[in-house]
């Protein structure tokens, strides 16, 4: 009678203590990014974070349509589990699903909602000083650009010089022949009134 008390006991915590014991056990998701039901205007990839290592991590982003935007297959870095996207997301509806082999052998998974919310930062348009900055500039003048001044030739008056020449030259044979005529004529003079003489 008495040893079936501690028997019943026992059995009693067991069946207590059991199911939270096996509750630790399993890794649990402590954060995500996206968190549950959190509204994002710009996402790249989908984290997890669990409080142990997991392994086989598999990752689902759904919208309400059902059409998938994962891209490639989830990557573990620690006790994080990376889930990159096919590009930027449409705004609506979106979901989550996960799928983990914790820790002890036992899989994981769950389900995290969320919103894509349209960008409300507008699209940058060109201000006036990057419109002035984009006309062309007028080429500035040349400091090495020749003189407007006009340079005047030197004259060489070479053929006033060739005819000058050749007039005192005509004029010196003129004379040498007045010469030469004015000897001859007084010879002839000479000799004849020698001949007179005679």
């Amino acid at each position: 009678m008495f040893l079936r008390r501690p028997v019943i006991l026992l059995v009693v915590l067991t069946a207590v203590l059991w199911p939270a014991t096996a509750a630790q056990a399993h890794d649990v998701l402590k954060s995500s990014n996206p968190a549950k039901d959190a509204k994002v205007a710009d996402i790249s990839e989908v984290t997890l974070e669990f409080d142990r290592a997991v392994k086989f991590p598999k990752v689902a982003v759904l919208n309400a349509s059902g059409e998938r935007f994962q891209a490639g297959e989830a990557s573990l870095r620690g006790k994080k589990v990376v889930q990159a996207l096919s590009g930027m997301l449409p705004p609506g509806k979106y979901t989550i699903g996960f799928r983990v082999v914790s820790s002890d052998g036992h899989p994981r998974t769950g389900e995290i909602p969320f919103t894509v919310i349209a960008s409300s930062t507008p699209s940058p348009t060109p201000t006036s000083s990057a419109t002035a900055s984009e006309a062309p500039s007028t080429p500035a003048p040349s400091s090495a650009a020749p003189s407007a001044e006009p340079v005047e030739p030197t004259l060489i008056p070479q053929a006033n010089e060739t005819s000058g020449s050749a007039g005192g030259g005509s004029v010196f044979l003129w004379v040498v022949v007045g010469l030469a005529a004015v000897m001859a004529a007084f010879s002839i003079v000479i000799s004849r009134r020698r001949r007179s003489g005679r």
